[in-house]
């Protein structure tokens, strides 16, 4: 690893990480020392295997300007992976809108898709940045009009987070990775049709699935330790945000993995896992850490309550509102960047939005609670006593509500994004999507090549707390 850090800073993942080691069962993290110093110029994103020629790197100290064979220099090998990527996790939200039947997307990804063959890379970058915001903008009020579509109406639900969830006398079936709230309803009705008394669990895009208030098992670091609990007996994969490592892990524990297909048999599905709770090992190493989360925040249903905060801002007893979201690197220690990084905006006076993985890393330190408390903070006296210093909208592809929210918030109250440690694709096209609709956006960890702000765009390097800060207020004209 870059240095010798905690794995992370939730007791439950570590108390399963312990148990890991014991049983010689290597994890995410071991992977990562193993594969340990990893290469330079990648992490750079200097380096280039695009074509057959590759592949190519140039030299980011030379005091001459240095060209790939085809002629890129450090610039559009930066901008190149940095646009690359944007479009690949947009097109990633664009399938999984495309989930819902409507043959949304076709023309999106016709735009978004660009073939390493079309040389050079990318001659207007801000162009391109458009393109990717306003294609990502459109697959994420897509995701949320079919989960209105088909769940109805919803309000802020009080879920369980952390591995204790999963309880010794239910039979627990966790879904992972953006499956289907249709398929998760199908579960559901399976087991009450049978009478079997069933734990539904999400996470990594499962966080919150509109009327279906599914509790929390954990977040994209730590996905493999709930099967290390003894208490998984079902594991049904969606797509995207799944480990490789999974399946394997879970044939070594002997958990039956289902993927979410239309042709799942869900009577069968439901008793085949009945049946493996009758063969749990007595022996199961289970935290029984849960704290509750208030989830499912959006403009629909908060309407008074974002009418307080516009009213408690023209008082100045508001600075804004930042939207909070990621996914988790191994590479730093679990969890703690994000809790960090709210906490020190909630004291400052901001309201803090996130959703997705680091939405479970700040509900899993209870700062998605109304009686969170670490000291005096200003948003005590602005939010009433049933509300959280920390708006949770759901799974990362419910992030789309934040537009919704900015919708009907005053133009002139400070709006702004910041994403600490952005793994996955899709993560860094949100962000993109929120910069082209006027919404600042920080990025942290590498998430910007060459770590500077990309020109015509409002994206920026994510700085230390203490200059974020004074980035904001700025922003702000404060």
């Amino acid at each position: 690893m870059k240095a010798v850090h905690k794995k992370s800073i939730d007791p439950a993942v570590n108390q399963v990480l312990v148990a890991a080691y014991r049983s010689q069962t290597p994890l995410i993290w071991d992977r990562a020392e193993a594969l340990q110093p990893q290469c330079g110029f990648g992490r750079l994103a200097i380096c280039c295997s695009d074509c057959q020629e590759g592949p190519c790197r140039t030299n980011p100290f030379a005091q001459e300007t240095q060209h790939t064979i085809c002629g890129q220099d450090n610039q559009a090998l930066l901008t190149g992976k940095f646009l690359k990527k944007a479009a690949d996790g947009a097109v990633a939200l664009t399938q999984l809108a495309g989930q819902s039947g409507s043959g949304f997307g076709a023309e999106a990804i016709r735009q978004l898709v660009v073939t390493d063959d079309e040389m050079p890379v990318f001659t207007d970058g801000p162009g391109r940045l458009q393109t990717i915001g306003r294609c990502t903008n459109a697959a994420l009020a897509e995701l949320g009009r079919y989960q209105r579509e088909t769940g109805g109406a919803w309000q802020p639900a009080v879920v369980g987070v952390n591995l204790g969830v999963l309880p010794a006398d239910t039979v627990n079936i966790v879904f992972h990775g953006h499956v289907d709230r249709q398929v998760v309803a199908q579960f559901k009705a399976a087991a009450q049709a049978e009478n079997i008394a069933v734990t539904l669990a999400g996470m990594c895009g499962n966080e919150f699935s509109g009327s279906l208030q599914l509790p929390v098992v954990t977040n994209y670091d730590s996905q493999e330790a709930p099967l290390l609990t003894g208490r998984v007996d079902l594991l049904v994969l969606g797509r995207q945000c799944v480990l490789p490592s999974l399946r394997q892990l879970a044939g070594q524990q002997g958990i039956a993995v289902l993927q979410a297909t239309p042709a799942i048999d869900y009577q069968a599905a439901v008793h085949a896992a009945r049946q493996a709770s009758r063969r749990r090992p007595r022996a199961a190493t289970a935290p029984s850490a849960v704290t509750e989360a208030w989830i499912g925040y959006t403009a629909d249903n908060s309407a008074a309550l974002l009418a307080r905060v516009a009213e408690q801002y023209e008082q100045g007893q508001l600075q804004g509102i930042v939207y909070l979201g990621g996914c988790g690197l191994v590479a730093n220690t679990q969890d703690e960047q994000p809790v960090k990084l709210a906490a020190a905006l909630v004291a400052a006076g901001y309201l803090v939005v996130t959703a997705g993985c680091a939405g479970t890393a700040l509900a899993k330190a209870g700062l998605c609670r109304p009686d969170w408390r670490h000291g005096d903070y200003p948003l005590q006296a602005v939010l009433p006593a049933s509300v959280p210093p920390v708006l949770h909208l759901g799974s990362c592809h419910d992030a789309g509500e934040l537009l919704g929210l900015a919708a009907v918030l005053p133009p002139r109250l400070p709006l702004a994004a910041v994403f600490p440690e952005i793994n996955h694709n899709k993560v860094l096209a949100t962000a993109v999507g929120f910069a082209a609709a006027g919404i600042p956006a920080w990025l942290g960890y590498d998430a910007i090549p060459g770590n500077a702000a990309l020109p015509g765009s409002n994206i920026r390097p994510l700085p230390a707390v203490p200059e974020l800060l004074q980035a904001l207020a700025a922003a702000a004209g404060k």
